[in-house]
């Protein structure tokens, strides 16, 4: 496949850019909703090969506001008109499915685990138990009988999350998940791209202002970056396959998701290895980063469970 972007996904990107580098520490679901809104970013017309290239590009300038970015077109897709959405209203995911709240007709009761981004004004989706079904519902802004429980990150500082409870809670029922984790993993992989490619670029303008080479000498720090390099490319081949594909597949996305993750986590560390000591200072991109990648790994599918949705759809059964 030919993955080179077109002039107007370049355009996309650099948008992206501009967006990324004005979006602030704090309050940032209903600031990056506001701003990607006004740019057309939420257009139901916005591919998801174009997504992943907004994505990444806003990954470089600013990893969280990446997620967020991700999480939120993601679900924008998803919600397709079933809720009433407003400029500045955030779209949130529950990215952990341990604890599931029931079903029942058009109510949801019980608890949703890691839902975000959350803003001030926030259209949920959830994935709920119906008998033995698992079905994504939706929650309109200021809905009725849900509880918020924040919680306090270690990384992704700004992105606010929280476990919610439902009690008789409205929502409209979409269907199957799949769909919906399928558009989430490939997006956050997308975001998982973009914090690899800045980890190293960290490293290059580190190698190149302080002329750091590493124990082993200039070879080290060439080979470092080299196999960087190499696997971020590697993992946006599986990212863009996975999002030019139609009905997106959940095994595909899983796979993308997979290997942007890890290949993200190994450029956080051979950047660590570059910059040196200086990357442990509190507040240093890098520092952020190590903590950032993590989410990457544990929110909307754990290694194994990406493992499993891959084995499911492409190991032939018995």
């Amino acid at each position: 496949m030919d993955f080179v972007l077109s002039d107007a996904q370049r355009a996309w990107q650099d948008t992206a850019r501009r967006l990324a580098r004005d979006w602030p520490r704090s309050g940032l679901a209903a600031s990056v909703a506001a701003s990607v809104h006004a740019a057309g970013i939420f257009a139901e017309d916005l591919d998801a090969a174009t997504a992943v290239a907004i994505v990444e590009a806003a990954g470089i300038e600013h990893p969280v506001g990446a997620v967020t970015l991700a999480l939120q077109v993601a679900v924008n897709v998803s919600l397709a008109g079933a809720v009433p959405l407003q400029p500045s209203t955030s779209r949130a995911v529950a990215l952990s499915s341990e604890t599931k709240p029931v079903l029942d007709a058009d109510t949801l009761t019980g608890r949703a685990l890691w839902v975000g981004p959350l803003g001030d004004e926030t259209a949920l989706i959830v994935g709920a138990v119906q008998g033995d079904e698992m079905i994504a519902c939706a929650v309109a802004p200021g809905a009725a009988g849900v509880a918020v429980e924040p919680i306090q990150t270690a990384g992704l500082h700004g992105f606010d999350c929280a476990h919610l409870s439902f009690s008789r809670t409205p929502c409209v029922v979409l269907g199957s998940p799949k769909p919906v984790m399928a558009r989430v993993r490939v997006l956050l992989a997308a975001a998982g791209l973009g914090m690899g490619r800045r980890a190293a670029r960290e490293a290059l303008r580190a190698a190149m202002a302080y002329g750091r080479t590493g124990a082993g000498g200039e070879q080290t720090v060439q080979g470092l970056l080299a196999d960087a390099a190499t696997e971020i490319d590697a993992a946006m081949l599986l990212v863009q396959q996975a999002a030019l594909r139609a009905p997106m597949s959940l095994a595909q996305a899983s796979m993308a998701k997979l290997a942007a993750t890890e290949a993200a986590q190994r450029a956080v560390a051979r950047a660590t290895q570059v910059v040196g000591a200086e990357s442990f200072r509190e507040g240093h991109i890098l520092e952020q980063l190590t903590q950032d990648v993590r989410a990457l790994e544990l929110f909307a599918g754990r290694t194994e469970a990406l493992r499993e949705a891959v084995a499911d759809e492409v190991l032939p059964r018995a």
